[in-house]
């Protein structure tokens, strides 16, 4: 009788069907747990990335300028700004030629001179300048004078003298050497008193928008 039991020739089959089956066990064990608890993933994150750390660069000494005008502004005394309503008689000062801010001390200095001067002196001075309306009728030998102009070309001079006259102002020109150079002054007036000759510039500012200077005369 045959029996019903596992035959010679099927034990290979047998065989490899169980080492088959340990081979899958075996891989179900390693890898479920990677998909399923996500350990393999937690293991490829906590390899370290090789990523180059930045440069370090030194720093510059010296700020930028847009930096450094900002410090700076930030820093100025409230003193330096500028103050708006300047003088502008200061201003007209600060204009002139240097010869002619050195001339004006000469004649301060000369200021307390009240001796009249000689019918030569007189002469060298030139043609009498003209007097506007309610402008004093009595000859001035010695006293104040406005200064509104300095040129070194003569021609200039003489072109705003006859603007002055015709206009009804006491203008006349006078030519000074400074450092051996010629200057030609032109002024209005004179005035008896310095008091008149300070009204006198005020009016020529005021009415006729020229800055000028109170200078002795002659």
């Amino acid at each position: 009788m045959r029996g019903r039991g596992v035959t010679v020739s099927d034990e290979p089959v047998v065989r490899y069907r169980l080492v088959g089956a340990v081979i899958l066990i075996a891989l179900a064990v390693i890898f479920l747990p990677w998909v399923f608890d996500g350990a393999g993933y937690q293991y490829m994150t906590d390899a370290e990335d090789p990523v180059p750390e930045a440069p370090q660069f030194a720093e510059p000494d010296v700020p930028l300028p847009s930096e450094r005008d900002m410090r700076m502004r930030d820093e100025a005394p409230e003193d330096e700004m500028e103050t708006p309503g300047m003088d502008t008689s200061r201003v007209a000062e600060a204009r002139r030629l240097p010869s002619d801010r050195d001339a004006e001390d000469d004649e301060d200095d000369m200021a307390g001179d009240d001796s009249v001067a000689s019918p030569e002196t007189e002469a060298a001075q030139g043609p009498e300048p003209l007097r506007r309306e309610g402008e004093p009728t009595q000859e001035v030998t010695s006293g104040w004078a406005v200064q509104v102009g300095s040129y070194r070309d003569g021609d200039n001079a003489r072109e705003q003298e006859q603007a002055l006259r015709d206009a009804g102002l006491a203008a006349f020109v006078e030519d000074v050497t400074v450092d051996g150079e010629t200057v030609y002054r032109v002024k209005v007036g004179p005035r008896a008193d310095r008091e008149a000759a300070i009204r006198l510039r005020e009016d020529l500012e005021e009415e006729r928008d020229l800055s000028g200077i109170v200078v002795t005369f002659p």
